[in-house]
């Protein structure tokens, strides 16, 4: 299996990558800004006998992920699997008056998905075959006080899978919209509020492997949590704006 990841320096991209060497995986092109994390992962996955890739890169240059893509694919012969995973979180903290960090934001979570999928796609329309994953998250459910940003940003991603899928589905080419709660990882190492049903991120991984092989559209875990959203999202406003997350 061929099978690009963004965001492979730490948490879900880095065990990824691991998992996938592990599992068989003839070829990883795993992609980050920090390289000399992302060489420590390479390592690890060329031991357990990977060809691997790298590509220091941020998913916010369009132009780069381009001929990332196209570099990896030469490389490879073709492509299988290609993950959307880097992004970012942090509160909104709409009352400094600087769009900045919010900007940010939005163009890493959902810019940074376009660019890295995107350049996939001729190749995979070719190949009549292919599959097209990116990670959101169950925040994407519903906005929380402080959080708006990035639950819009998860948002904006489910919304393009969904359609990504309906435009290439004729080509055999199948899509994966991935919900995940909380994960343990660099950014909920951050985190100053309750995190409910924190999973393990090996854990998590295997879940959202076996989502992947089996070819489900979206993937939404833990359900437990997943209950808990959909019950604030009938809750009255007054309720919610009472979390002070």
């Amino acid at each position: 299996m061929r099978v690009v990841i963004t965001g492979a320096t730490s948490g879900l991209g880095a065990e990824m990558a691991r998992q996938y060497a592990a599992e068989g995986a003839t070829h990883l092109g795993l992609v980050g800004r920090r390289e000399e994390r992302l060489n420590e992962v390479a390592e690890e996955c060329r031991a357990l006998g990977a060809t691997v890739a790298t590509y220091t890169q941020d998913v916010r240059d369009g132009a780069a992920m381009q001929e990332l893509a196209r570099d990896f694919v030469e490389r490879a012969g073709g492509v299988d699997l290609v993950i959307a995973n880097a992004g970012v979180g942090s509160p909104d903290r709409i009352g400094s008056g600087d769009p900045g960090p919010l900007t940010k934001l939005m163009d890493v979570n959902v810019n940074g998905v376009i660019n890295t999928l995107i350049p996939f796609v001729p190749t995979m329309k070719e190949q009549r075959s292919g599959h097209l994953v990116a990670i959101a998250s169950q925040a994407g459910w519903r906005a929380m006080p402080h959080h708006a940003g990035y639950a819009a940003s998860k948002i904006a991603v489910r919304t393009l899978m969904d359609g990504f899928g309906y435009a290439l589905e004729h080509y055999g080419v199948r899509w994966t919209c991935i919900n995940p709660g909380f994960v343990v990882s660099e950014m909920t190492d951050t985190n100053e509020f309750p995190m409910p049903f924190l999973q393990p991120t090996d854990v998590a991984v295997r879940r959202m492997r076996k989502a992947i092989r089996r070819g489900a559209r979206t993937y939404t875990f833990p359900r437990r949590l997943f209950a808990l959203i959909c019950l604030l999202r009938v809750l009255p406003r007054f309720v919610v704006a009472r979390l002070r997350a």
